[in-house]
């Protein structure tokens, strides 16, 4: 499968890593397509980062028009093989997960400590079972070494690891706790994905063909006649230099019709208006960042359950909110 040109704009056209695999990068897709399922409006002509396929397939189940473009010709052959009914198979992330949870079995983690704490649905009672014996100091010291930006940036290329903060292990288990505290682990198949390697359940039919386009984003925007009413561009920024960006911006601005709503992940750091950070809703529990906005104005699309602040809010009597979104089904 061949690319069109300008393919080596951002990390993403070999992988972020700095030997170049030869299968997929990822098996499966770590974010929460019940964040674009809640932001746009039904029956979106989408334009979607294809990764793995997972976020087009239930765009396109809920009865959206997807077109879906990865830069990388392994990972879109592997996306487009899952719509024709192909099983998954292993990237090279489940297999560094799997590697990670095989170490956090030797820090303690049993698996009927596992299976115990992915069968809670309250979030106080998660939060309190993952602070006594799950979070140790043990695999605190285990899981920061692993993602520290010196020892990842053996394996990835250097701006994907310049992208992430300098304290990367215990900002995603701030993250993990968060979502703890916010979604219900038994009915969260995310949390399943990362602490078992059970990928989450496939979604129904696509309504519509998704249309599968091996390219660079921002070449294939500036050159489409295609308008597009919604966009979800997974974190196709980390990594990408400010220059890309900026050209990526403008190359959606001209294929978005009026009112087309955009969606980023990262997973740095937010800014300090938490009220237009959707991170929280996402429950696959890794991301820094989940902006949605508004493409033409610029403006964001404010959380609409403000549950990145609620759920640190004490109740009477002490115990912490537990915030359980109505996101739609998959």
């Amino acid at each position: 499968m061949q690319c069109s040109p300008d393919t080596t704009s951002t990390v993403w056209g070999h992988g972020p890593f700095r030997l170049r695999p030869r299968g997929p990068i990822f098996g499966q897709t770590y974010e929460d397509p019940g964040i674009e399922l809640l932001a746009f409006k039904p029956q979106s002509r989408v334009f979607a980062i294809a990764g793995a396929g997972c976020t087009a397939r239930a765009l396109a189940a809920a009865g959206h028009s997807v077109t879906a473009v990865d830069v990388n010709a392994r990972q879109l052959a592997y996306a487009r093989s899952r719509t024709e009914g192909e099983p998954a198979r292993l990237g090279v992330v489940e297999r560094m997960l799997s590697f990670g949870r095989g170490l956090a079995s030797l820090a303690g983690w049993s698996p009927a400590r596992i299976m115990h704490f992915l069968s809670l649905s309250d979030g106080q009672e998660q939060v309190e079972y993952w602070d006594r014996w799950l979070d140790t100091p043990r695999w605190r010291a285990v899981f920061d070494t692993l993602l520290a930006p010196r020892l990842l940036g053996l394996f990835y290329a250097g701006p994907f690891v310049s992208a992430l903060p300098q304290d990367f292990g215990a900002r995603i288990r701030q993250r993990l706790r968060r979502g703890w505290s916010l979604h219900p682990n038994r009915s969260n198949p995310y949390a399943s994905a990362l602490l078992l390697g059970k990928a989450p359940a496939e979604c129904g039919p696509a309504l519509y063909p998704i249309q599968f386009v091996c390219a660079d984003a921002a070449h294939f925007l500036e050159n489409s006649q295609a308008v597009f009413d919604a966009f979800a561009l997974s974190n196709i920024g980390d990594g990408a230099s400010l220059a890309y960006q900026r050209r990526l911006r403008t190359a959606v601005e001209r294929a978005a019709a009026p009112g087309a709503v955009l969606i980023t992940r990262s997973f740095r750091e937010p800014d300090s208006d938490t009220a237009a950070n959707w991170a929280a809703l996402d429950r696959s529990l890794l991301w820094g960042v989940v902006e949605v906005s508004r493409i033409g104005g610029g403006s964001a699309i404010r959380n609409p359950y403000m549950i990145e602040e609620l759920h640190c809010q004490p109740r009477r009597g002490g115990a912490k909110h537990s915030i359980r979104p109505p996101l739609p089904n998959r």
